[in-house]
């Protein structure tokens, strides 16, 4: 009696046989398997069983989900009916194994056969080929592409930068031109007009000396004329002093600060000989240091001190005495100058900003001046990387200390 054609593996005659077919299909080294309708491996080669850490026995009768594991069987479900429904389909697909190692394969599924019912499932044969090494350098160029676009990037921001850097390089030496100029042209204006000013003032002094040689008791309200006369214009030249002094450090900062070694009792006769003669006799001078040699800047230093002993002087009434203490400090070494009077004291609401540029109390508003003073001492102090603080002196009045740090390295 004839034998019956097999759909599925062709006519029984030795070479089609379905397990010499069967012992072909495993023998293959591709990744290949065939599943019925029912799901179930019929046919697998050694590959595919191996990708799914399986043996041929083991795959062969089982069912699919639990050959590929159930894990893999949800991603793989979808993709397998559309096959069986008589849809061929390919996707990818991802193992890792023990090592954490990812391989990478695409699946590709086709109808084997065609039930009787065409709405009935059909067999797939499965075909798998790896791409790990494919999709490794896919990754390996994607990730190369990113650093370079990266790399692109970060030039393009560095070069915005630089440029960014560069303006603002050019605006910088621009300005630092422009103050340069414009303190050039301070001390020259302060030069011009300061000269003639003492000029006058060593007049008024020659002549109030000449006066005075004469022994005449009508001359006394001459004498007083030039002595309020010669006070204006030490204020004069003291304002331009100052307004010299505060564009200076507001154009450069510490840049302009020139320190030397400077003899302190010459720098305290100095400033004693700055203030008008007719209120020099109310400084009570108390030297308590045996040191001569000072390392600071010399000129703003003596525009601070004369600008705290005419603060005191304005201040405090007209018949009491501004001491002007002079001592040092060991650890840290430092020279501490303390200006006391006896004043009405700095008013709470001035206190906050005493030491800013243009601050003046109520009690100000009838007194010449530009509020510069106090703003050019804490300045220069800073510069000289000391301090100035007012405290109260009781009972009344205040005292204004300045610690110059000595010893430190430029």
């Amino acid at each position: 009696m004839p034998t019956e054609a097999n759909p599925a593996f062709g006519a029984d005659d030795g070479w089609h046989r379905p397990d010499r077919l069967s012992q072909l299909f495993s023998a293959t080294p591709l990744m290949t398997a065939y599943v019925d309708e029912a799901r179930v491996v019929r046919m697998a080669s050694r590959a595919w069983c191996e990708w799914f850490a399986s043996t041929v026995a083991e795959a062969i009768g089982k069912d699919y989900a639990s050959t590929v594991g159930a894990g893999r069987f949800e991603r793989h479900r979808r993709h397998l009916e559309l096959a069986q429904r008589g849809v061929e389909i390919s996707f990818e697909d991802e193992l890792a194994d023990g090592l954490g190692t990812t391989r990478w394969c695409r699946v590709h599924l086709a109808p084997a056969d065609s039930a009787a019912d065409a709405a009935a499932p059909c067999g797939v044969m499965i075909v798998m080929i790896e791409f790990t090494g494919e999709r490794v350098r896919s990754e390996l160029i994607v990730r190369q592409r990113e650093q370079l676009f990266e790399q692109l990037r970060e030039q393009q921001r560095s070069e915005q930068v630089q440029a960014e850097l560069e303006k603002t390089r050019t605006l910088l030496d621009w300005r630092t031109t422009m103050l340069t100029e414009r303190n050039e042209m301070l001390h020259l204006l302060s030069h011009e007009i300061r000269q003639p000013l003492n000029n006058a003032s060593a007049a008024m002094q020659a002549t109030m000396k000449a006066i005075e040689d004469l022994h005449i008791a009508e001359s006394t309200p001459a004498s007083s004329a030039l002595a309020r006369a010669e006070n204006v214009l030490g204020q004069v030249i003291g304002t331009l002093d100052n307004t010299l002094a505060a564009g200076t450090i507001l154009a450069f900062g510490e840049a302009a600060l020139e320190t030397s070694d400077t003899d302190l009792p010459v720098l305290i006769r100095l400033v004693l000989a700055d203030i008008a003669a007719d209120a020099r006799h109310r400084i009570v001078l108390q030297f308590g240091t045996d040191t001569r040699t000072v390392r600071l800047h010399p000129t703003l230093m003596r525009l601070t001190l004369r600008n705290l002993l005419n603060n005191a002087l304005a201040y405090s009434p007209g018949d009491s005495p501004i001491h002007l203490k002079v001592s040092e400090l060991e650890d840290p070494l430092a020279i501490v100058i303390d200006v006391v009077d006896s004043g009405s004291g700095i008013p709470d609401e001035l206190r906050p900003r005493l030491f800013e540029k243009g601050a003046r109390g109520a009690n100000s508003r009838m007194r010449s001046g530009a509020g510069l003073g106090l703003f050019i001492a804490h300045s220069v102090m800073k510069m000289h990387r000391g301090s100035i603080e007012a405290l109260p002196n009781a009972p009344q009045g205040t005292i204004v200390r300045v610690t110059l740090p000595q010893g430190l390295a430029d």
